[in-house]
């Protein structure tokens, strides 16, 4: 008796195998989520009262995600890519 794949486990699947291809190509996510942060503040300087952290940059990446699900919420790769943000979330925090 073979189990099926439920749709829930192949996003998290998905999201395990695209947050190590990804940590291959672009460094951890400690060092990626520093620099995004510090391009976010360079870019915003003369709008921000504060500094934001890497947590930020990684949260700011969920509300893009989450803004394209609103609009198409059965879309694989943005589900995917949101639990692979929030599993990153847990290291920069």
């Amino acid at each position: 008796n073979q189990m099926i794949e439920k749709p829930r486990f192949e996003i998290l699947n998905g999201a395990r195998a695209a947050v190590t291809n990804r940590e291959n190509m672009y460094g951890s996510p400690a060092e990626n989520y520093d620099r995004v942060a510090a391009m976010i503040n360079v870019i915003l300087k003369d709008k921000l009262e504060y500094d934001i952290t890497p947590a930020d940059a990684v949260l700011v990446m969920c509300g893009i995600k989450l803004a394209r699900l609103i609009n198409q919420p059965d879309h694989a790769d943005s589900q995917v890519d949101l639990a692979g943000y929030a599993a990153i979330l847990s290291e920069v925090a």
